[in-house]
């Protein structure tokens, strides 16, 4: 179990430095001046009057590496005091309270009174008992025109209803999957991609859907997730099971879709973005019901706009291109028209100094012009025909 929850801190650690690169950081350190102490209290929000002892340490992560540091430890019911901690830019503080396999992670950089902290922990349970779905919204954007794939966008928000954090146990082998933070996808899914609010976890993919190991204290929390279909897809059928049931459930389609449910669901329709969608949505719905709903046609970009989209999209390069082509096209007719205008000037020539010869030949004949200047003259409008 200990090295379980090794391995969980160093993902947990991971996964924060990965939601916000400043952590990575060591400007706050500054303020420290070479050394920080760092004292306050641990209080178990479950069980507040409770004795039990907890083991709270200051560790460290080296900015470039991500090998975990053990500083100091102290085992206390209720209040610590890390003295004089010598501080090193190069690293990363924080400071983590592991109560019933639950860490609780605290960054330095995060604590506004360094001498007057305050960690809440939770107790820990095994079933999602206490968890309510606020809302459960599915939502299946317009399909881009240059696309034929469907993406799907989900948005589910839930509260924890307890003062303890809910945990399932993965390692025992009863675990099943009402134990677990579940949730329905239509089949076929594919590209799943899941964020949320919640402590670190695992994504557990299924085939009807997915399941959440993250733990989930108390208080409200949001999870955003996003799929697609295999291309060409024209119809998707939804059995949403509904295990912590959904104050308010809606789904949201594109305008001309044709969409039906048996459920008791409202149809409608609204604007979002400025784009119209068929909207079916409920309210109250109860935990463990489950709800159909038939995506028979997903409307799809017609022709006429894939060409507008086309046009709109290229419309630079297809600017430039076309201007390019009209030059070279005026430029051809330019050297076209030009080549016949000299061809007809060089035949007209060619024509008037054949007359003239004709002329030339029979007034040589007659005597009227001497030799000499007869073939001088004759020479030279044979040259002109030749052009």
């Amino acid at each position: 179990m200990y090295k379980i929850f090794n391995v969980f801190i160093f993902i947990s650690i991971l996964t924060i430095y990965a939601l916000d690169n400043s952590n990575l950081i060591a400007d706050h350190l500054d303020e420290f001046d070479g050394e920080f102490r760092l004292s306050g209290q641990i209080v178990n929000g479950t069980s507040p009057t409770d004795e039990t002892i907890y083991e709270i340490k200051l560790m460290a992560t080296q900015n470039s590496s991500s090998e975990l540091i053990d500083i100091e430890i102290i085992n206390t019911n209720k209040n610590f005091d890390f003295k004089k901690v010598m501080v090193d830019e190069a690293f990363t503080y924080f400071l983590i309270v592991n109560h019933q396999d639950i860490p609780t992670i605290v960054f330095v950089e995060d604590i506004e009174n360094p001498e007057n902290i305050n960690i809440t922990v939770y107790d820990r349970v095994f079933t999602p008992k206490d968890i309510d779905v606020i809302d459960y919204s599915i939502m299946v954007p317009h399909i881009s025109p240059d696309s034929d794939i469907i993406s799907v966008l989900g948005l589910i928000s839930f509260t924890n209803n307890s003062n303890s954090t809910y945990f399932a146990d993965l390692t025992d082998p009863n675990t099943s999957g009402l134990n677990l933070l579940r949730f329905s996808l239509p089949e076929n899914f594919e590209n799943l991609s899941v964020d949320s609010d919640l402590p670190p976890g695992n994504v557990m993919q299924i085939p009807t859907g997915f399941a959440l190991s993250n733990p989930v204290p108390p208080g409200d929390h949001q999870i955003l997730y996003s799929y697609s279909m295999p291309r060409n897809t024209g119809s998707i059928k939804y059995n949403i099971r509904l295990p912590f049931g959904s104050k308010k459930f809606k789904i949201l389609v594109p305008e001309k879709s044709k969409i039906s449910s048996e459920y008791n669901l409202l149809k409608d329709s609204t604007l979002v973005d400025d784009k119209k969608y068929e909207l079916l949505q409920g309210q109250d719905i109860k935990k463990g019901e489950v709800v159909v709903v038939d995506l028979i046609n997903i409307s799809k970009p017609g022709t006429l706009k894939k060409i507008t989209y086309f046009i709109e999209k290229n419309s630079v390069p297809f600017f430039v291109g076309s201007i390019t082509g009209l030059i070279l096209l005026l430029i051809l007719i330019f050297s076209f028209l030009r080549s016949n205008s000299r061809r007809r000037n060089l035949e007209l020539n060619s024509d008037i100094y054949i007359d003239k010869i004709i002329d030339l030949d029979e007034r040589f004949e007659k005597n009227k012009i001497n030799k000499e200047e007869y073939e001088i003259l004759r020479e030279n409008y044979k040259k002109n025909i030749k052009g």
